[in-house]
Formats: C-alpha cells, sequence, structure tokens
C-alpha cells in the first residue's frame, strides 16, 4: 500500500541548485549524531555528477510548508547492470519517527523496481541501503518495510599520537608515487582486479568503470596525486594505496580510499606496508587521524589487517537489503563467486 504523507509536507524531485540544501540537512545528521561536520559541499557536488546519475530522477525531496527541507532519498542505478540499486535516506533528526523514513522507502522500491526492465531476466535484483548504527529510526523503518539486515561495513581510525612504525617491504617490492596523468588507466585497472575480492562487486564495462573512478577519486578538493601510493614489483604495479587529503568526516583526519593488493602478492606483509606509509606521510603532513572504510566480513580480510595495523572502529553501518526478483546473482558473495 502506497504510503501518503502529512498535508503538512511538500514534495518534488531535487535539481543541481539544491545540493547546498541537502548539504544543510547532511551536516545537521552529521552533527547530531557525531559532533563532526562531514561531507563537504565539494564531495557531495561531485557525487551528484557521477556519470550515469540523474540527479532529478533519483533524488525525492520532503519540504515543510516553509520549503526547509525535511528529508530526503537518493536511488543509485547508475550501474550496469544495476542488479542492486542502491538506496540512501536522510530524515532531518528533529522529525524521525513521523512517517517520513516509511514515506521515503515506499518512494524508493518504486524507483528501483524500474531498473527489472533494464536487468537480463536470469539475474537476481535487489535493492541495497546502508543505515547508520547510531541512527535507530532508520533500521526499524527498514526492518518494518520488509528489508532484511544482511552485512555490517565500519568506518575505521587510527590516531597517532607518536610516528607509526616505519614499513618493512618484501624482497624486490619498491613504492613510489604514481603520476594519475600517465598512469590513471593502469591504477583504475589495478583498482578494479583488487575489488573483485569484495562482497557486492559487479564487473562493468571498463570504459564506464573507469569514468566513474576518475570522476569519484579526482573530481573534487580532496584529491591529491601526491598521496596515490603504488607499490610495484619491477615495471609491474602489484598493489594501490590511493589516498585523499581529508576525509568524509572533516577536513583534518586523512583518508584512505582505496588499498589493494594483486593475488600472486597477497600474505607477504604489502597492504601492511602500503598502509604505514601513507600513516607516515598523513603524519608528516600534520594529519593525527587517519580513517578508511571496509566490509566487517572483509573476503580478504583486511579488517584483521586494520586492526593489526592499530586501527579501530569508529563507526559500524548496517547493510538492508529487499529481494525485488529472484534469479542467479550476478555480483561476488565469496572467494570463489569471484574467480
Amino acid at each position: 500500500m502506497k504510503k501518503i504523507l502529512s498535508d503538512k509536507y511538500n514534495v518534488r524531485q531535487a535539481r543541481m541548485e539544491d545540493v547546498p540544501l541537502i548539504h544543510q540537512l547532511e551536516q545537521k545528521k552529521s552533527l547530531h549524531y557525531h559532533g563532526v561536520p562531514g561531507f563537504s559541499l565539494a564531495r557531495l557536488q561531485n557525487e551528484y555528477e557521477t556519470p550515469g546519475f540523474e540527479i532529478e530522477k533519483s533524488i525525492h525531496l520532503v519540504e515543510n510548508q516553509e520549503g526547509k527541507l525535511a528529508a530526503l532519498v537518493e536511488v543509485w542505478d547508475e550501474s550496469n547492470p544495476p542488479v542492486h540499486p542502491y538506496v540512501w535516506m536522510s530524515v532531518d533528526p528533529d522529525l524521525e519517527n513521523q512517517g517520513l523514513e516509511s514515506y521515503l522507502l515506499d518512494w524508493a522500491e518504486e524507483r528501483t523496481r524500474q531498473v527489472l526492465d533494464r536487468v537480463d531476466p536470469e539475474l537476481r535484483v535487489a535493492m541495497r541501503t546502508h543505515s547508520d548504527q547510531a541512527i535507530e529510526s532508520c533500521g526499524k523503518a527498514k526492518l518494518t518495510a520488509g528489508m532484511k539486515l544482511i552485512r555490517h561495513s565500519f568506518r575505521m581510525r587510527i590516531e597517532m599520537e607518536d610516528p607509526p612504525p616505519k614499513p618493512v617491504w618484501p624482497e624486490k617490492i619498491s613504492l613510489r608515487l604514481c603520476d594519475p596523468e600517465k598512469e590513471a588507466y593502469a591504477v583504475y585497472e589495478v583498482d578494479d582486479e583488487v575489488f573483485q575480492d569484495h562482497f557486492g562487486y559487479i564487473k562493468e564495462h571498463p570504459e564506464e568503470g573507469y569514468k566513474k573512478f576518475k570522476h569519484s577519486m579526482t573530481g573534487d578538493d580532496s584529491y591529491d596525486p601526491s598521496l596515490w601510493f603504488l607499490a610495484m614489483d619491477g615495471e609491474e604495479i602489484i598493489g594501490i594505496c590511493l589516498c585523499r587529503k581529508y576525509g568524509l568526516e572533516d577536513k583534518d583526519t586523512g583518508y584512505i580510499s582505496s588499498l589493494g593488493v594483486k593475488r600472486p602478492w597477497r600474505r607477504q606483509g604489502i597492504a601492511l606496508a602500503l598502509l604505514q606509509h601513507a600513516f607516515g606521510e598523513f603524519y608528516q603532513r600534520g594529519k593525527r587521524e587517519v580513517d578508511l572504510g571496509v566490509d566487517a566480513s572483509s573476503l580478504t580480510g583486511a579488517t584483521d589487517l586494520y586492526l593489526k595495523a592499530g586501527m579501530y572502529v569508529l563507526r559500524q553501518y548496517d547493510m538492508y537489503e529487499k529481494e525485488l526478483r529472484p534469479g542467479r546473482d550476478a555480483s561476488v558473495t565469496s572467494l570463489e563467486t569471484s574467480e
């Protein structure tokens, strides 16, 4: 049954000129729950300009009678194939548990069902979403809407009072900076290869994948090519550590966006060495905190690596799913399905 909002609210589709208003809502929520400003306006703008994402079709706004933004929901279905359309929902902390969550999820499900005609009928389609565990109203609404809690992810952090340990590199493995002007595509290929061993990975056409990778990694003021580190075996890139000069929550915290090592070179300490090198670089730049995101049940054991390196769990996010159509799963669910 379609959810109906109270007449004290108006609804409409978002436009690019609404991004500052959306940013204000996200910032209010982040400050309310965690005491930090959260995503910068530049990062949010860049995200909404992702190739294939159409803000007018995919972001639904709820406003009060005075035109103040009360809540929103986003549907990300730009992947090809869009077997797991992704939903993000935000509600003003002062308006939680008043029916906005159920209305937004109802709209999102109707919107995600539009992908069914774009996906091979033999493939399973399920909408997925994350909730900050601290926002209880959000998780509760998703369970009420028939979604299932299937997984967790962590925001992890290291706090450095002293310089971190110097990395120890295996014999014949060296480190150098990336030259994104010449090597961006090669780095994308390594990034895509190592993340084939991550839950939920879906293979895309390289041209489409590269456009999104480059846009996301270089499109805003957190980009700094002097923080792109490559592990080399001779002339071959065998590992990457791609960092941003500030994180998702505030500009005083460094951020590691992508860390991975190709399969034949794993279990040699290379990932730990890359991580420690990044920590050391941030420390030299005056950053005492560094964050990254990780699947809590990482198929490659990344969570254990980060704990070993001195990181701890800062936030937990819960992943929910609702199956829209049964079928064969096109995404990675185990190391076996990634081969």
